[in-house]
């Protein structure tokens, strides 16, 4: 961290200020070596009870933070702030008792006067278990999805068919393909966001997606169809066939 000026600065100003008790870096904040130019800073901010809206109403605090051209408040806790440069801060300031109820994915406790370690390390494996993947659940509402999105392209209805292709079947076929990953291979993935890292858990279907969706969005249904086929047969042994093969059917007859 002592390479980035900019984390070095934040972590002066929280060893400094009384109110915080703990900053915690996530994503590749925490993780350096994963950091190039389009990286942002991710990190959160753990204050005494009753001080963190102060913060979150005036990022001042920030470092450099006249260079800062945009910034709002986007969740309860969370801020993203946008500098000259190019550099995007996404932050949140919970209090102590807050912190319970947050998620982490990646993370490192740099700065920590208050036990959150230990909390953060039991957060952390909360967060990877919080959201189970049910492997039929998101393949039928893959294929529904599919359904739905073609249907709608095919009606003229192309902004939400591509919501309904691009954004929704592909989010549920993402979150498939990270539970049918074997186990050993998962480490690059985000816990938080199974999109994030794909190309390097399973190049294949990442470079088959990406291909698929290349396509003008009339196309996109069926071949999305193919590529959930090819994942399917690679990792899954007993997948329903049956049920793509359907869907692939309705497409081509309706």
């Amino acid at each position: 961290m002592s390479d980035d000026p900019f984390l070095a600065s934040l972590r002066a100003w929280a060893q400094d200020t009384p109110a915080v008790v703990a900053l915690v870096l996530c994503g590749s904040s925490a993780a350096l070596a994963r950091r190039d130019r389009w990286s942002d800073h991710d990190f959160l901010v753990v204050t005494v009870d009753g001080a963190a809206e102060a913060f979150r109403r005036d990022l001042s605090w920030l470092p450099d933070a006249t260079r800062i051209g945009l910034w709002f408040q986007d969740t309860a806790h969370g801020l993203k702030a946008l500098y000259d440069d190019g550099l995007l801060v996404e932050l949140a300031v919970f209090d102590r008792s807050e912190f319970a109820d947050c998620a982490l994915g990646d993370y490192a406790v740099v700065v920590d006067a208050d036990g959150v370690q230990e909390q953060a390390a039991a957060i952390h494996a909360r967060s990877a278990r919080s959201s189970p993947v049910d492997p039929d659940l998101e393949l039928g509402t893959f294929l529904t999805s599919v359904y739905i999105g073609t249907g709608r392209a095919r009606r003229g209805e192309r902004i939400s068919a591509g919501l309904h292709l691009r954004a929704w079947a592909v989010g549920h076929l993402l979150r498939l393909a990270s539970d049918l990953v074997p186990e050993d291979h998962r480490g690059p993935l985000d816990v938080l966001d199974p999109a994030r890292r794909v190309e390097q858990v399973d190049p294949a279907f990442a470079d088959d997606l990406d291909r698929a969706l290349a396509h003008p969005v009339d196309d996109v249904g069926p071949l999305l169809l193919d590529v959930a086929d090819r994942l399917c047969a690679r990792h899954w042994p007993a997948y329903p066939a049956h049920q793509i093969a359907f869907v692939r059917g309705l497409l081509t007859t309706h």
